[in-house]
């Protein structure tokens, strides 16, 4: 049975195949010389080697890699129409311009939400060597990033 089974896996892959046709080709020729006989009999070993070598250049499964990117974008299409914005989250604590802020006991901005009136906000943010620009004062960022231009009430 082991024979069986030999034989099937080389006749059944092309590439063992044409290996093992070309050594019959070889053996019958030696076989015809020494005996004058034309028939050959395999013995059973394998001509080719374990692990072939594939020529030629690397398959890529680019239509697998296109499905998976068309379904993918889609995917993130419909879920992006069932999700809401969140609208307006409030103060993060990072102090941008046009950020409303308060200004604490030791003189720190700290970023607050907007009410709409007298509110003191952000015109600029430099850095700590930097100059504020006219009418406006200047006021350390709560968490040290820097110096906030806030502007001056109207009074």
């Amino acid at each position: 049975m082991p024979a069986i089974n030999e034989a099937y896996r080389v006749l059944n892959d092309p590439g063992r195949r044409a290996i093992y046709d070309r050594s019959l080709g070889a053996r019958a020729d030696r076989d015809d010389a020494a005996t004058g006989s034309d028939t050959v009999a395999y013995d059973g070993r394998d001509a080719s080697p374990r692990h072939p070598y594939h020529h030629g250049p690397a398959r890529v499964p680019w239509r697998s890699m296109l499905v998976a990117a068309v379904a993918g974008t889609v995917g993130v299409v419909v879920l992006a129409q069932f999700t809401g914005s969140g609208g307006d989250l409030g103060p993060d604590g990072i102090l941008r311009n046009g950020d409303c802020v308060e200004i604490q006991p030791n003189t720190d901005a700290r970023e607050v939400a907007c009410t709409g009136e007298g509110d003191l906000v952000v015109r600029a943010f430099v850095p700590f060597d930097g100059t504020c620009p006219g009418l406006t004062s200047p006021h350390r960022d709560r968490q040290g990033m820097g110096v906030a231009c806030i502007e001056l009430p109207d009074e």
